[in-house]
């Protein structure tokens, strides 16, 4: 009987415990190994579509159409292992990946320059962690859509400032320090941008 006792009592709630470890890392296993492919394919997605957005190219509705035109006119340059130069039309335009301190932790942006490398085609956000409805705003297509045509370096002002010079912005009301994160990192973006076309040629 003590036996029987001690199995029911230590061994078999250890071994259960292993069996349910491992039929759920089996089964989560199975679920990476099942999506990986597609999250692979997303991200790539969504970098292509920051890419074309950032050159001030119409981002296409769908993914092979986006796929179709980013091969046609975009060329990559890996810097430090993954694609970080990004040659629009022949060397017309550039983006390049340049990231910067946020609120709450690194914020990553494609920056798109004309040939020239001083007047911006646009921004877009490949990663960011700031709060939602106060800095997350920085996605939003307003924001996004001022700084084209403009060359840094910018100062901002409020949100609601209609009347603005070429070298201002508006900034997101209530997310003072995301936008002056986001002004910092553009106002260093044309020294950046010079350094990583520079390393890639």
């Amino acid at each position: 009987m003590q036996e029987v006792s001690f199995f029911k009592e230590r061994v078999y709630p250890i071994l259960f415990m292993v069996f349910l470890t491992v039929v759920f890392i089996s089964a989560i296993s199975g679920i990476y190994l099942q999506t990986a492919s597609l999250v692979e394919e997303n991200e790539t997605i969504f970098l292509k579509r920051a890419v074309l957005f950032s050159a001030g190219i119409p981002v296409p509705e769908s993914n092979n159409e986006i796929n179709r035109v980013y091969s046609e006119r975009v060329k990559e340059y890996m810097v430090n292992g993954k694609p970080g130069v990004f040659e629009v039309n022949g060397g017309e335009s550039y983006a390049f990946r340049i990231s910067g301190p946020g609120l709450w932790g690194e914020i990553e942006a494609l920056i798109g320059f004309d040939e020239d490398l001083k007047t911006m085609t646009g921004i877009d956000f490949i990663k960011q962690n700031e709060t939602p409805g106060l800095g997350a705003r920085i996605e939003e297509e307003w924001f996004k859509a001022q700084f084209r045509g403009k060359t840094p370096p910018f100062s901002l002002v409020r949100e609601d400032e209609e009347d603005i010079d070429p070298d201002e912005v508006n900034a997101i009301t209530g997310a003072t320090n995301t936008s002056n994160y986001i002004r910092d990192m553009i106002n260093r973006s044309p020294g950046q941008a010079a350094e990583l076309l520079e390393e890639v040629r």
